[in-house]
């Protein structure tokens, strides 16, 4: 009854299996007549689920449901069972019995649309969960599985919608964050390969494979490519900054310097172009330039801890000891296990004549060395044992 991709599009798909566990308000089942029997089905019911016997606990309920037909929470609790094992059309005939006593009943249109959506059904799924939002907007799974509806219908942008919402009342929403990057991902590839197929020689595909060899470190294949674009169309948007900090990255800082400042012509305001020029003046020892260029970039990107950092290095040189000491705070906020911040921290304070302050951000820049030598030893360790491991494999055979 269902399709084989979907558990691919139901994240978590299993827990249709165990739903109706967690729906215990029995509260306002029934009037005080028979009430009793009543409880003793559901509880039979729950002795049953909770063993995972589903079938058995299907008949209590439906035996529950003849019973008592005018119970709307035990009609819902049957279609629960009947969708945890994935009957779906016989769910959804049951959750609309519901829907014809109580429209608006807690989470009963969500449920419907899970199980449309167990069917392939993506509109009708949508529209369920539309209904249940309609009555409570702060429902997220209605949101959450509305995106993959339309991520199923190839409606990316719809889904993208739907995510961003969740994201907005939630930035740590890990499952959202997930869903969202395979998402982009994918439409990315997809774009990538239908600007392919229209002209593999474009401007465009020339920026994508520099940036695509920038991104696997190999330097040298993204300047060539960044050379080939500027020659062929050099008044390219952004050309100058990727080619500026694929040399940067390349430590051809007599070149990235060249190529930065044409790109900072255009934009004085570009982040990024703004830090690698100021990095490249500062091993140069030419930090009143620098200055300059890094407040622009705490400025425009206030989390971006190594601003602050490199700001406040320039500000101590410069004598200019208050100033340092709100930057490097700030940049230890941002990132509390950058040793290199606690070790500028402890010389600021050595030079403040503060010692108690002094010890403190030393003790903690020597404990976060040794965990990081700990870390690279552990790592090295364990590419030694596999490499060891193959080895013996391969004899072995």
């Amino acid at each position: 009854m269902c399709s084989a991709n979907l558990l691919d599009r139901i994240p978590h798909f299993h827990l249709f299996r165990c739903v109706s566990l967690c729906l215990l308000c029995c509260g306002h089942l029934l009037a005080q007549t028979g009430s009793q029997n009543l409880e003793d089905y559901l509880r039979q019911a729950r002795d049953l689920e909770a063993r995972q016997d589903f079938a058995a606990a299907e008949k209590v309920y439906r035996a529950a449901a003849s019973n008592f037909p005018r119970q709307p929470e035990v009609l819902k609790r049957l279609a629960l069972i009947l969708q945890t094992e994935l009957k779906f059309q016989e769910s959804i005939d049951t959750f609309q019995q519901v829907l014809q006593q109580a429209p608006q009943y807690p989470e009963v249109n969500f449920y419907l649309g899970l199980s449309y959506l167990g069917m392939n059904e993506f509109e009708k799924a949508i529209e369920g969960f539309d209904r249940e939002l309609a009555a409570n907007p702060k429902y997220r799974r209605a949101h959450y599985y509305a995106a993959l509806a339309y991520q199923s219908m190839s409606r990316n942008t719809d889904a993208i919608r739907r995510y961003d919402i969740l994201l907005k009342e939630d930035p740590t929403d890990k499952k959202v964050l997930f869903q969202l990057i395979k998402l982009l991902k994918s439409a990315t590839v997809t774009a990538i390969k239908q600007l392919g197929d229209l002209d593999p020689d474009s401007e465009f595909m020339l920026v994508l494979k520099a940036q695509g060899y920038a991104e696997e470190e190999k330097y040298a294949d993204a300047i060539e490519k960044y050379k080939e674009l500027l020659s062929k169309s050099p008044n390219f948007p952004g050309i100058h900054f990727g080619l500026g900090e694929a040399y940067y990255n390349a430590i051809d800082y007599p070149n990235a310097e060249k190529e930065l400042r044409l790109a900072l012509s255009e934009d004085p305001n570009l982040p990024m172009a703004n830090y690698y020029l100021a990095d490249i003046l500062i091993k140069s020892q030419r930090m009143t330039e620098a200055v300059p260029r890094l407040e622009v970039v705490v400025a425009s990107s206030p989390r971006f801890m190594m601003g602050y950092f490199q700001l406040g290095k320039c500000y101590t040189t410069q004598g200019k000891l208050q100033e340092a000491l709100a930057l490097l705070t700030k940049a230890i906020e941002i990132d509390p296990k950058e040793k290199m911040v606690h070790y500028q921290l402890a010389q600021l304070y050595a030079r403040l004549k503060q010692s108690d302050k002094q010890q403190f951000h030393l003790q903690t820049f020597q404990k976060l060395n040794v965990e990081e030598r700990d870390k690279r030893n552990k790592k090295k360790s364990q590419t030694l044992e596999k490499a060891l491991e193959k080895q013996k494999s391969e004899e072995s055979n």
